[in-house]
């Protein structure tokens, strides 16, 4: 009998161990970064050897945060306290849309965090108000951009409103459809728009 209770007790103390490293592993959660799958050959765009400097992308208070975000059609937004964004959205999306600008722009030098030239330069600045997936399985990603002369004119602007349909559920699909639209919907968007700008 003695026997009996000690075996009890100690398969009591195994699950309830091994129950404690299931939540402390649910409790670390997963972090996720923005990232081009796509291919590096891409459409180059000829255009005038040009400086331009790309601001730190602006986002909406509400996605300042390390949690990735799910909003509802009445506007609750829901924030994952185990999947998070490795580094916040600014710098996240300021880097890959650097990287696939001189890709595709290579004509163009780009300035973000370097030191600038002496003389004054243009300026490319992207706000974003939605980068989110809703409840119904649909991203949506909705902004501005505007190109600014070295003089303080504008010279073209546009607004973007972007949706697409998650093809899996799972937050790893959820921040590679972000970042594919991302990309090819908005930043693809800025290229043609300032290729044509500084076309030759």
């Amino acid at each position: 009998m003695v026997m009996q209770c000690r075996t009890v007790l100690f398969l009591l103390l195994v699950s309830t161990f091994l129950s404690g490293c299931a939540k402390q592993v649910d409790e670390l959660g997963y972090e996720y970064l923005l990232i081009d799958t796509t291919s590096s050959q891409r459409d180059r765009k000829d255009t005038k050897p040009v400086p331009v400097q790309l601001m730190p992308i602006d986002v909406a208070n509400y996605l300042t945060g390390n949690e990735i975000v799910l909003v509802s059609k009445t506007g609750e937004v829901h924030r994952s306290q185990v999947n998070l964004w490795a580094e916040p959205l600014s710098p996240q999306l300021t880097r890959l849309t650097q990287q696939r600008m001189e890709k595709n722009l290579p004509q163009i030098t780009w300035f973000v965090k370097q030191r600038l030239p002496s003389y004054a330069i243009a300026q490319l600045s992207i706000e974003v108000d939605r980068f989110f997936a809703d409840l119904n399985g649909l991203v949506h990603i909705t902004g501005r951009w505007q190109l600014v002369s070295p003089e303080g004119t504008l010279i073209a602007s546009q607004a973007f409103d972007v949706e697409d349909a998650l093809k899996k559920d799972g937050y790893a699909a959820l921040t590679q459809t972000l970042a594919t639209n991302w990309l090819d919907k908005v930043v693809e968007t800025i290229i043609q728009e300032m290729a044509n700008v500084y076309k030759k």
